[in-house]
């Protein structure tokens, strides 16, 4: 199964945010083991590095762009997703590289703003608990 990472399940590892933290670093986990097939959005790596400067680069290196891909959306995936009615220019972005990946799913702590969106969202969390076994 293949999901694109929403940079907020990110930022949730980057920060140790809580109560986020545990599910979103699972989610990481998951892909560094290879038992889950995931993605960045390309802009997803750029914003990394605008909210946390090269303090990040350790982290995008040794703990993130090995194990996943990195994507982007062409015009096409763009324009769709621009026409979709998302209120976030971002999470518009997001879609259209889940979309063009073929992602099955979005993993997000911003579910509600992905409701134009043709992949759908999941938490971090319920992700976990739908298709990860304990």
């Amino acid at each position: 199964m293949k999901v694109l990472i929403d940079a907020n399940v990110l930022f949730d590892v980057v920060e140790k945010r809580q109560p986020h933290y545990a599910a979103s670093n699972q989610i990481l986990c998951l892909a560094r083991r290879k038992t889950l097939e995931a993605a960045l959005a390309s802009h997803t790596v750029a914003n990394l590095f605008y909210f946390y400067g090269r303090e990040c680069l350790p982290f995008l290196r040794d703990r993130l762009l090995d194990h996943v891909a990195v994507v982007a959306a062409d015009a096409y995936e763009v324009k769709q997703v621009l026409a979709a009615g998302f209120t976030d220019l971002e999470d518009a972005l997001q879609s259209a590289a889940a979309e063009a990946w073929r992602a099955s799913f979005i993993v997000t702590r911003n579910v509600k703003d992905f409701k134009a969106s043709r992949v759908p969202a999941l938490l971090p969390s319920d992700f976990i608990r739908r298709f990860v076994r304990s």
